[in-house]
């Protein structure tokens, strides 16, 4: 049986990476900073290079249920449950009204050759079916695609018609994010061996951010393409037809799960499904706790193309202003590198709260006014777009 059918997920089928439940905390937060200044330099110094400035928008977790609403989030803080930070209490799956929105503020702003900004949404394919899961008593792990509906929206038909409107309108790129963005293997097991904070919040229909000790939640920041074999090569396969079956195209590029992934294996699989680039830091996680720095227009083993994100647009969960933005981008033009914005979807949802969607989608409307003022020749490009540029450009150098 496939690893994702109609019916759902087999959690056995997870198991034959023979890992189970990896948990890393991957290295103290001034190592990630070495490695971060490590990757700004390796860009300086052989990132792809463009005469022209380029603006991508880079945006991940789109079409994801996380928090359900501001009322579980209440029942969460009186039960004593781990919320992570910022970005884990207001991360709730967008709405229609949220993409109308968030349409109208890109199509509102044209680069250089009069095509409007246009955001990269990286998709999460699926999200899990609490009633089948509670159904089997925990036994079986079974997805729910996102072209079928989700657990917390009703109207599933119009929000798919809202992203089709933003495909059409040029505003909005869909990529593959993932078919998950948690490990399954690890919430299995949490709730077949009925751990107290991973059930309550089960009932409110939540992942739930179990803590460890070094304070992560482990269930959503366990990474995905852990295993190795078969067991990638299913995953990475039906999350690429899920994501043709729900928009008609193919995936060009994508983005890991919590920017982890083996080089090797993942990439070979990703790679023979037609995927010819990685978006990503200036790092990458590897499943046994490495990292490993990557610059953009860098080739993998097998030939795959890295992106890297230089620049951050996260108004909500780190607190990003329009001039900080502009500062990044304006580092980026002026070395002759694409400004590549890192910009999660909960930065424009409101299914928490409106003020937060009111306070992203103002930052990101200031920071595009401002680069059209600063930048009138600015071109505005989708990740796909941009690596079909490089790609055209660098056929075969810099193999890692």
């Amino acid at each position: 049986m496939g690893l994702i059918s109609k019916a759902g997920i087999a959690l056995s089928t997870f198991r034959q990476s023979g890992v189970s439940g990896v948990i890393r905390r991957f290295g103290k937060s001034q190592r990630l900073q070495w490695y971060r200044w490590r990757g700004q330099r390796l860009n300086y110094r052989l990132g792809w290079r463009t005469k022209r400035p380029i603006l991508v928008i880079e945006s991940d977790d789109w079409g994801s249920e996380h928090i359900p609403g501001p009322k579980a989030i209440e029942k969460m803080k009186e039960m004593g449950l781990f919320l992570s930070d910022s970005h884990g209490m207001f991360d709730s799956l967008e709405t229609a009204d949220d993409i109308d929105k968030l349409c109208d503020i890109l199509n509102s702003h044209k680069d250089g050759d009069g095509n409007p900004a246009v955001m990269t949404a990286n998709f999460i394919m699926a999200n899990p079916d609490y009633v089948a899961i509670r159904e089997s008593n925990y036994s079986s792990f079974t997805a729910k695609p996102i072209y079928s509906g989700w657990n917390h929206e009703p109207d599933a038909k119009t929000m798919l018609q809202k992203y089709r409107e933003g495909i059409n309108c040029g505003v909005i790129v869909p990529q593959l994010h993932g078919m998950l963005h948690f490990c399954p293997d690890v919430w299995m097991e949490n709730l077949c061996r009925g751990d107290p904070e991973t059930l309550k919040a089960f009932d409110l229909q939540m992942i739930g951010e179990k803590e460890d000790a070094a304070g992560i939640g482990i269930q959503s920041m366990s990474p995905i393409y852990h295993g190795s074999g078969q067991a990638i090569r299913q995953l990475v396969r039906e999350g690429i037809e899920t994501f043709r079956s729900c928009f008609n195209i193919d995936s060009f590029t994508t983005i890991a799960p919590c920017y982890c992934w083996r080089s090797d294996e993942t990439e070979q699989a990703l790679l023979a499904c037609g995927i010819r680039a990685m978006q990503g830091k200036e790092y990458q996680y590897l499943p046994d706790g490495s990292v490993r720095p990557h610059y953009i227009g860098q080739r993998g083993p097998g030939g795959i193309l890295y992106m890297v994100r230089n620049c951050v647009l996260e108004p909500i969960s780190a607190g990003t202003t329009v001039e900080q933005c502009i500062s990044q981008i304006e580092w980026a033009f002026q070395h002759s590198l694409p400004a590549v914005l890192c910009s999660h979807r909960t930065n424009y949802t409101s299914r928490v709260a409106t003020e937060v969607r009111d306070k992203g989608l103002a930052v990101l409307d200031g920071v595009l006014k401002q680069v059209k003022e600063k930048f009138g020749d600015v071109e505005f490009l989708s990740s796909d777009k941009l690596a079909l540029r490089i790609l055209s450009e660098r056929q075969t150098d810099n193999l890692v």
